[in-house]
């Protein structure tokens, strides 16, 4: 007796005829397929075999010709995966052979009309797509073909940094946080003025001040300028731009207004307002009796110009054009420019990543602080600075122990926030989470506000190695308290950006929308090469949001 099908002969006859019928309304093909499907599948899965083996023995223009055959059987209207492997597998045969990159990229895009959750086939449209010139959209294949397969990530990450690295960072508009136009006073940049204060530990003009302002009469210019060094005194930093008028006329009032407006959100307004009073500045300078008082307000005035400068040529420039017998004034400067170069606050312009540009500050902040030492004796925080910097570029265990050991010593004598935090930040880089802690419980007996942001921050680090959980919601945590004394500080934004955004190769909305207005945020204040990670996280943000929404996930 032969073998039946379940289904009678009467039945097959009027299944094919409706099947027949439906046709014209164009859903014949389901009928059809109930009896056929199968023998499609066997005969596909066939051609695909055949095919994969013209590609295994490298004859590649036989292996499209049966995927050609097998796409062409299927029809154009199969929603069957395999079809979607047959696509990909002729891309690759494609690539193999020379074929454009949009013959290429056509076939991936079949695929994956086919079969949107197909991780290959994204993985090589993006490829096809970086050929083409379209960078944007590769990066969001690359990144959907990661979420689809997290094996792919590992192989693929040189291209993923590629991508990242030949956006050009100029087309990349950051734009300013949501409201700030609201915010009053208008905030500034409490990392400068830590970095200026308290990094540069060197007496200047306006430390000076702060510990005694007493002329034998006050103008109301002087007055002016009294009463903003109490704000600086009580942390009121927002509110000494506006007390100190561009219609101030004293040498010191007017220098301490540029730098205030250099931490401001619009820096360029400094640059402005120095291009138009500098030489009545220099004027006042050279007309100062007190030739001690003099030096300090020529040197605040020329550490005021560095503080304006963009990239490290312009200081290289401009430390180049000092006398060569002022060993003060050469010591003093070419310090005070090391811990701005250090701080990632001026741009080496032969540098096309933020890697690229966070080794070329450490070489360059290494530089000058040899070359100040040529002229005076370091700092304490100044020698804990070079200790650290020489730490970062060690190759060899001993010499790793050695200065550690030396930034213990100096931490020991003398333990000003400064030292805790950064001797901190040594002990976690060396899994000492204990000792960090301890001296991170020490720093926090210091209350200056600009000094306490990094606190916090490095307090962040203390959580690098607990569950991903806990690690977020702790470093989320401290990101919290740096925002509550500096709410505009672009490492705690950053945080939170890592926070809200996490691993994952996709973003959803909600997340999105946080993210963006944190990189707004830290992107007010970022020094330079910090505003280059930053810009890069644009399209990076839009390329997982594409991503997100190709998936469905969005």
């Amino acid at each position: 007796m032969p073998e039946t099908t379940g289904i009678s002969d009467q039945t097959k006859k009027v299944l094919i005829g409706v099947a027949a019928a439906a046709t014209v309304a164009g859903v014949g093909y389901m009928a059809y397929k109930s009896l056929s499907g199968s023998d499609l599948d066997s005969d596909l899965e066939t051609i695909k075999s055949l095919g994969n083996l013209k590609f295994k023995e490298k004859n590649y223009e036989e292996a499209i010709k049966e995927f050609t055959r097998g796409i062409e059987k299927a029809g154009p209207n199969t929603n069957n995966t395999l079809v979607a492997m047959l696509y990909q597998n002729r891309a690759a045969c494609r690539e193999k052979v020379g074929h454009t990159s949009f013959d290429i990229l056509n076939d991936c895009l079949a695929a994956l009309k086919v079969d949107k959750k197909y991780a290959k086939a994204y993985l090589r449209a993006a490829k096809a797509l970086n050929d083409i010139g379209k960078k944007q959209d590769a990066l969001a294949y690359l990144l959907a073909a990661f979420t689809l397969d997290s094996n792919l990530n590992k192989a693929n990450f040189e291209f993923f940094g590629k991508l990242l690295t030949v956006e050009p960072l100029s087309d990349c508009f950051i734009g300013k946080p949501l409201k700030i136009e609201e915010v009053k006073p208008a905030p500034v940049a409490l990392f400068r003025i830590q970095q200026w204060c308290d990094t540069w530990d060197v007496l200047d003009l306006f430390k000076t001040d702060l510990t005694k302002f007493e002329p034998d009469v006050l103008s109301e210019d002087q007055k002016q300028y009294q009463l903003a060094l109490e704000l600086f005194k009580k942390g009121k930093y927002e509110e000494i731009i506006n007390l100190l008028t561009a219609e101030n006329n004293y040498a010191p009032a007017m220098i301490f207004r540029g730098k205030m407006l250099s931490y401001s959100m619009d820096p360029n307004e400094a640059t402005r307002y120095v291009d138009k009073n500098g030489a009545r500045i220099n004027e006042m300078i050279g007309n100062e009796e007190n030739e001690e008082r003099k030096k300090l307000m020529r040197d605040a005035f020329d550490v005021l110009k560095i503080e304006l400068m963009y990239t490290m040529e312009a200081v290289d420039k401009f430390l180049q054009s000092l006398p060569t017998d002022d060993k003060e004034r050469l010591f003093k400067l070419n310090s005070f420019a090391a811990v701005f170069v250090y701080n990632g606050c001026v741009l080496d312009t032969t540098c096309s990543s933020h890697e690229e540009q966070m080794m070329a500050d450490t070489n360059n902040a290494n530089r000058l602080l040899e070359e100040a030492a040529k002229h005076g004796t370091l700092t304490p925080h100044l020698t804990m600075i070079a200790a650290f910097l020489k730490l970062c570029t060690c190759e060899d265990y001993g010499d790793v122990h050695r200065r550690i050991r030396e930034m213990e010593e100096l931490t020991e004598q003398r333990s000003t926030h400064f030292n805790l935090i950064l001797m901190a930040k040594v002990y976690m880089m060396t899994n000492n989470a204990e000792s960090s802690e301890k001296l991170l419980n020490e720093a926090a007996k210091i209350k200056t506000r600009y000094l306490v942001p990094s606190r916090h921050l490095q307090t962040a680090d203390l959580h690098v190695h607990k569950p991903e959980d806990e690690r977020l919601r702790l470093t989320t945590a401290s990101a919290n308290a740096a925002l509550e004394v500096d709410p505009y500080n672009f490492s705690a934004h950053v945080l939170h950006l890592l926070g809200t955004n996490g691993p994952e190769p996709y973003i959803k909305k909600s997340n999105y929308d946080q993210a963006m207005e944190s990189i707004r945020k830290a992107a007010l204040f970022a020094p330079p090469r910090e505003l280059l990670m930053l810009k890069r996280m644009i399209p990076l943000m839009n390329a997982k949001k594409r991503a997100a929404e190709m998936l469905d996930m969005y």
